[in-house]
């Protein structure tokens, strides 16, 4: 296994290279084809092609700046809990008149009124009913949190670990990531859409001279293209099914720990299969969650998704089910009570 060494000498040497790739090639593209080549043939042309490109170039790096800047969100510290302590109320929970909508944040059941009405209500938790701590964080683990090895740290909504960024896509940041992803992605094929035509122009010319650096412009443009675009498509498609990474590629089910009353004893464990979205919410829901409200400020990598990353809604649909299967459970072991 790689040493914690080098992980942090790889993560420190990859943001350099993913600038200086990015550097490099907007310089070939501008001054050694568009302004070299194009900009005595069609001026017009050859500005556009830079203009457009520039563009780009700056929202790809803006959108790395800020995913690596910024906080993926992490789990707080808390008093360690053991094996032998008895089930407690949890600390995260979810119930559908306890969520604020404007913020996808939620309010303490302590704060609100008429409690009784709001319960049940639902968490993640361990096969055991214990809710989710780790033990090396010293952490209790709200729903889609996951503990990072290469990080040593418990991270909100963990998509996975980049070593591009030097840590960890979560909650705070993935929406710049996937920008970043993206406008890489366009600005790699815009450069290999313009810049082609001109090569292969240049190539039938005998007595022209191929500059060495427009084929390795084309060819890292390509690779990082079609490779990107590909990546863009796949958390596009997490994002407007409320998927992490991690949560598709699991075979785990769930363990979810219904609450009748806020004793702590009075609960249902029900297990849910592991293709269950159980924060899908739409497609239209989906996205916003992820990418703001706004429309205006969905592609402007400045502010990140909605809410706390502690709590999130879930499917009503699957919500309901999973109400009913405890109630259900509860009536087989104990008919007597309602």
């Amino acid at each position: 296994m790689p040493s914690q060494l080098g992980n942090d000498v790889v993560g420190f040497i990859l943001p350099f290279v993913v600038f200086g790739i990015v550097i490099y090639t907007w310089y070939i593209y501008i001054f050694r084809l568009c302004y070299a080549k194009l900009f005595d043939v069609n001026r017009a042309e050859a500005v556009a092609f830079m203009t457009i490109g520039t563009f780009f170039m700056v929202l790809t790096l803006i959108s790395y700046f800020r995913i690596y800047f910024s906080y993926p969100g992490k789990a707080i510290h808390a008093t360690p809990v053991s094996l032998s302590t008895p089930p407690s109320f949890p600390r995260f929970y979810y119930s559908p008149r306890l969520l604020d909508l404007r913020k996808t944040g939620r309010r303490d059941i302590e704060e609100a009124n008429e409690t009784t009405s709001l319960l049940p209500v639902v968490s993640v938790c361990r096969n055991d009913g214990l809710p989710r701590y780790c033990d090396t964080c010293q952490c209790y683990k709200p729903d889609r949190t996951h503990h990072c090895k290469e990080c040593n740290a418990c991270i909100l909504k963990m998509d996975h670990h980049c070593p591009w960024i030097s840590g960890c896509v979560g909650h705070k940041n993935y929406k710049f990531f996937f920008l970043f992803v993206l406008y890489c992605a366009i600005y790699a094929l815009w450069v290999f859409c313009t810049s082609l035509p001109t090569v292969i122009e240049a190539m039938n010319e005998l007595e022209a001279s191929l500059d060495p650096q427009w084929i390795v412009l084309l060819v890292l443009a390509f690779v990082f293209g079609m490779t990107l675009w590909g990546f863009a498509g796949v958390h596009g498609y997490y994002i407007i099914n409320n998927q992490t990474t991690i949560e598709h590629i699991s075979q785990r089910p769930n363990e979810i720990r219904i609450d009748f009353d806020i004793s702590g004893q009075n609960y249902e464990i029900v297990t849910t299969h592991h293709d269950d979205k159980l924060w899908d919410l739409g497609h239209s829901r989906n996205w916003s969650s992820v990418m703001g409200k706004s429309p205006w400020g969905w592609f402007v990598p400045i502010y990140g998704g909605l809410g706390d990353g502690c709590v999130f809604a879930y499917n009503d649909s699957l919500y309901d089910k999973i109400i009913e299967r405890a109630k259900r459970q509860r009536m087989m072991l104990n008919p007597s009570m309602t």
